[in-house]
């Protein structure tokens, strides 16, 4: 274990920061970068153990992790939260679960906040599957006052 070389931190990164593709978290990309820096630090000082290996990634993948939710993502959201019903409309995202009956809700995500949120209860009239890509078609809402988006599956 402690023949981790400098370039073993910097393939997990990278393959962390590729993860992101597929799981849209946003979280993950920041561990990735925190494996970056600490390959980064281990090339730069070959000698540093594990301990201290370790102890910069966490750190550094923490740090990364807490700025950004510090200090960008309240900026989205506020700016989101401005936005009226009408802007959600035609917003695109993907289905998170899936709602196979007509009618039934599922969850949908989306990259940037829309009304304030990153995910959403949506409902449909055909079947969506999770992964589909979906369009808003309009807001809704239901009768506790909450709102529900009615999307529309994009081929």
């Amino acid at each position: 274990m402690e023949n981790i070389l400098w370039w073993h931190w910097i393939v997990l990164g990278i393959i962390l920061i590729l993860m992101e593709i597929v799981v849209p978290s946003f979280t993950i990309f920041w561990f990735g970068l925190g494996a970056v820096v600490t390959g980064l630090l281990l090339a730069a000082l070959p000698d540093v153990s594990l301990k201290w290996q370790l102890l910069v990634f966490s750190a550094s993948s923490l740090g990364f992790t807490f700025f950004w939710f510090r200090f960008f993502v309240p900026r989205k959201k506020t700016k989101t939260l401005l936005a009226d019903d009408q802007a959600a409309i035609g917003q695109m995202g993907i289905a998170a679960t899936r709602a196979l009956v007509p009618g039934e809700h599922g969850r949908v995500a989306f990259s940037v906040p829309v009304l304030g949120e990153e995910s959403w209860m949506y409902l449909a009239d055909e079947p969506i599957e999770t992964g589909n890509r979906v369009r808003v078609i309009a807001v809704l809402v239901s009768d506790q006052g909450e709102r529900i988006l009615k999307v529309k599956k994009v081929l």
